[in-house]
């Protein structure tokens, strides 16, 4: 009987010593799995920190690049077509302003010197995705912007000047008294225009304060090429002096003819007309594009109340087409 209880004993610490043998060996077993699903885990998690900071580095990066090369565009155009050399060192230096290094750059004039591109491009330095072998990428954007005369415009003042070929740096009479003749070189060399001033939203009534008020703030509604416009009748001198004489006081820049702010309110947009005929009130001229004058002043009163701008070439916000070319034209955003 002894004996027997001693081989059951026996037996039972041999079960309990192989299980703790097998126990031992599943526990390690498992660890070793464990730490490769981690390993894999991680990578994995590695990979998708990667795609998130440095695709989002990435994005960031074109973000800028575009915003940069839109603005480049856009400044650079504005001093098409006149002088080409000047809007790509323009588009050049806005680029800069706007964190574009000169070896990061490429700009180029169309050959009819219409449009500007801009191509910024940059390498991009990655941080976790070197972890899987991939230390950089680059980003690129392009912009274009274009130039086309002018054939819409809001802000338009109720003068005009008759369709003719225009000389810059010329003194125009934009307004001459109560005069009705057709374009005219005086013996002061100045060019006579249109002489009457125009009633811009074709309603009767309104009188010298609505007109004073346009001089002032501009027509506050588009006027297009193509439109057909009443002649304002009357000489409304009084109005004509006080409206300009604002507009030059508004200048807060000392501009002058030679170095003037594109935005100065001595900088105004006249259509370019032509004179369709008619008699008092029923007078009529069709608009067949648009010019910039600055201002210079007023001469006289009465009869003799000239306005007189001399002729610029600039850019004005507005719509823009294959109309005339009168040297004032509309900038934009092509891609």
């Amino acid at each position: 009987m002894m004996f027997r209880k001693l081989v059951n004993r026996k037996v039972k610490n041999q079960i309990a010593s192989t299980l703790k043998v097998n126990i031992k060996q599943v526990i390690c077993g498992e660890k070793g799995t464990v730490l490769v699903l981690v390993a894999a885990a991680m990578v994995a998690l590695l990979g998708f920190v990667a795609l998130v900071t440095d695709v989002g580095l990435l994005y960031f990066n074109r973000v800028r690049l575009s915003n940069a090369a839109d603005a480049a565009a856009l400044a650079g155009a504005q001093e098409l077509p006149a002088n080409p050399a000047l809007a790509r060192a323009t588009a050049e230096e806005y680029a800069e302003k706007n964190g574009v290094k000169p070896d990061e750059l490429q700009v180029e004039v169309a050959p009819d010197s219409r449009s500007i591109t801009v191509t910024p491009r940059r390498a991009v330095e990655f941080f976790f995705a070197r972890v899987l072998g991939i230390s950089s990428g680059e980003v690129e954007a392009t912009a274009t912007a274009t130039v086309a005369p002018l054939t819409g415009a809001v802000g338009v003042v109720p003068f005009s000047i008759e369709e003719q070929e225009l000389d810059f740096g010329r003194e125009y009479v934009l307004k001459e008294g109560p005069g009705n003749g057709g374009s005219s070189l005086g013996d002061d060399g100045r060019r006579n225009g249109w002489f009457g001033a125009l009633d811009l939203d074709n309603e009767k009534g309104g009188g010298a304060s609505e007109y004073e008020d346009t001089i002032k703030n501009g027509y506050r509604s588009m006027i297009r090429v193509g439109d057909v416009i009443s002649v304002k009748t009357g000489n409304m001198s009084g109005p004509t002096v006080d409206g300009v004489s604002y507009r030059i006081e508004q200048c807060r820049d000392g501009c002058t003819f030679d170095n003037f702010k594109r935005d100065c309110p001595r900088v105004v947009v006249v259509p370019v007309v032509k004179y369709l005929g008619g008699s008092g009130s029923n007078q009529k001229v069709e608009v067949r594009g648009f010019a910039a004058f600055f201002l210079e002043g007023v001469e006289g009163r009465g009869r003799d109340n000239n306005v007189i701008g001399r002729f610029v070439r600039t850019v004005y916000p507005g719509e823009m087409g294959h109309g005339d070319d009168y040297g004032l034209e509309a900038v934009k955003l092509i891609r």
